[in-house]
C-alpha cells in the first residue's frame, strides 16, 4: 500500500484560515484586501462626488 503524504495544514497569521499551501493562500489573501481596499476607496469617492 502506497501512502500519499499530504502537506499538513498551516494556520494563516493574517486570518487563522488552515492551508496546505501557505504561499498561495497569502497571494489570495493580499488580493482580497487589495480589492476591498479598493472597492471602498471607490464607494468613499463617489459618495464625496453626490
Amino acid at each position: 500500500m502506497e501512502s500519499t503524504s499530504q502537506p499538513s495544514p498551516r494556520e494563516c497569521p493574517d486570518c487563522h484560515a488552515l492551508t496546505a499551501d501557505l504561499e498561495a493562500h497569502k497571494l489570495w489573501h493580499s488580493r482580497l484586501v487589495h480589492d476591498i481596499a479598493t472597492a471602498v476607496d471607490k464607494d468613499i469617492s463617489r459618495r464625496a462626488h453626490t
